[in-house]
């Protein structure tokens, strides 16, 4: 007879994150703050963060308070036991809020040049990339403005984009940023704007897997819409904290920072991931809204083949011996699968999946990139070392210690690699997955082998759009030759996948990420 499995899911909540709520409540009302902003409602502002770069040793923290009328932004960085913070202006623009894409939308609805799609129901306004159309005016001054899409099937210009004023609700049509080409790409058609309404909800749960009254894993979760690095307003899709197995800290923390795309034709963007989109999951919802335990596979629009669903958070589901641990994020027209799976045996398998609706952009053959950050804590902090293995050779080693921060990119020569606890000899090894290809010039690299630094839970690009270098992956820059020999260590891995409408790959194409298997333990 099979041993009992449970799959606990609790509310969490702890100090920190109380104080963090708690920041947020008085940036906006910072003396501080509002020197910078001026005399402006602090209902108005947006506060994005407090992202807390540090562990609870270091309580350092950064955050953006936006003023989305005047559109302007401040960085804020402090500390959370302390009133000091410095506070200095900045470039950054965020993504439109669901209460802009709402307002935008009902602009756009009493526009006269949509009168005559208002009442059909094939007409859908979802949103594009870029998100944003601002228009700089002549005092130097720059508008905010939500970019929209209208997809009309019955029209030879199936895809029209307009751009609409946050404060004076004016609609351009045909903006600048519309793309050249007028392609009808994907199979899905996308959601309209605001399909779904977030439902609230905790933003952190603690999941316990246990079999015969045995604890596997405990670790706590963090839905993508507070996902951190959260300042830039981007995240970092589903992310683990403070996981454990059979007893022992494995990693404390576990997310995708950093995800760009690049076209054939130059058009690159960083994408976002803390903008949940629905999937389909049936289940119990343990801890209310935005966690559900499902009683059948979940289906994001990979499995699916539609951008509807039931349910917007995350979903867990097991099945023989693997807990999943899966949500759906978009940005603009993509469509993305944050996924965790987690095996009794201890293996941790890290995937994200790529698609896309409708729209007229992405016939252009395009690469995919995604970097996962992994801050590996093996049995505790400050004793892992980095090995690495390649070909073998007559009377050289299979396995060689990594001592300095490097790079590599996945060949015979490198090709896997393993984090072990200097004085356990209990660890990791990291296995490539067959789908994850191999970084170009874009790319940059796989693999980045770091000492742990509080204020490198990203790499500072806070643009969605721009040029190659504007948009690329800058981890290069933590080089710094320090030593990762039986220290603090985190890695950084990147899976590859280039979308050719004219190839198609299989379904697993779309599907990247490594394989994480425990050793000695």
């Amino acid at each position: 007879m099979a041993e009992e499995l449970e799959i606990i899911v609790e509310e969490y909540q702890d100090e920190l994150t109380e104080r963090v709520l708690h920041w947020r409540e008085a940036l906006v009302r910072h003396e501080r703050v509002r020197e910078e902003l001026g005399d402006v409602d602090p209902a108005a502002l947006r506060v994005l963060g407090p992202t807390l770069p540090g562990r609870k040793r270091d309580e350092s923290f950064v955050a953006t308070v936006f003023d989305p009328r005047e559109n302007r932004s401040v960085e804020v960085r402090g500390r959370l036991d302390g009133d000091d913070v410095e506070v200095t202006t900045s470039s950054f623009r965020p993504n439109p809020s669901d209460q802009e894409l709402g307002a935008a939308l009902e602009a756009l609805r009493e526009d006269p040049e949509f009168a005559v799609l208002r009442d059909r129901d094939d007409v859908v306004v979802y949103q594009p990339m870029p998100p944003l159309a601002d228009v700089e005016q002549e005092d130097g001054s720059v508008v905010r403005r939500v970019a929209l899409g209208v997809f009309d099937p019955r029209s030879d210009r199936r895809h029209r984009f307009a751009a609409v004023g946050v404060s004076d609700r004016v609609v351009e049509w045909d903006p600048e940023f519309s793309h050249p080409l007028d392609g009808d790409c994907e199979e899905h058609l996308p959601v309209g704007v605001n399909s779904m309404p977030d439902g609230g909800g905790r933003d952190w749960v603690r999941v316990r897997v246990l079999r015969g009254g045995v604890e596997l894993w405990n670790l706590v979760v963090v839905r993508p819409r507070a996902s951190e690095p959260s300042h830039f307003g981007k995240g970092s899709g589903v992310e683990l904290k403070h996981v454990t197995y059979r007893g022992r800290l494995v990693l404390w923390q576990a997310h995708v920072p950093i995800l760009n795309v690049l076209y054939d034709d130059g058009v690159t963007y960083r994408d976002w991931q803390n903008q949940e989109t629905p999937f389909i999951a049936n289940g119990v919802d343990p801890v209310g809204p935005g966690w559900r335990v499902c009683t059948s596979p979940p289906a994001t629009i990979l499995e699916s083949g539609t951008d509807a669903g039931n349910f917007q958070g995350v979903a867990f589901w097991y099945e023989d011996g693997e807990l999943r641990i899966v949500s759906e994020v978009q940005a603009g027209w993509y469509r993305y699968m944050s996924d965790w799976r987690l095996r009794d045996d201890g293996t941790i398998a890290p995937r994200f999946g790529f698609a896309g609706t409708r729209n007229p952009r992405t016939c252009m053959p395009h690469q995919h990139h995604v970097y996962w950050r992994l801050d590996f804590d093996i049995e505790g902090t400050g004793n892992d070392v980095v090995e690495e293995r390649g070909l073998l050779f007559p009377h050289l080693p299979l396995w060689w210690r990594l001592v300095r921060e490097t790079k590599r990119t996945r060949s015979l020569f490198a090709r896997r690699w393993r984090v072990l606890d200097s004085v356990s000899g209990r660890g990791y090894a990291i296995n490539p997955g067959t789908t994850d290809g191999t970084a170009d010039s874009y790319g940059v690299a796989d693999l980045w082998f770091l000492r742990y630094r509080f204020t490198e839970l990203d790499d500072g690009v806070s643009v969605v759009g721009g040029t190659p270098a504007d948009t690329q992956c800058r981890l290069d820059q933590y080089l710094t030759a320090e030593s990762i020999n039986s220290t603090d260590v985190a890695i950084w891995y990147a899976g590859h996948f280039r979308h050719d409408e004219t190839h198609p790959t299989p379904h697993q194409g779309h599907i990247v990420g490594p394989e994480l298997r425990p050793i000695n333990w």
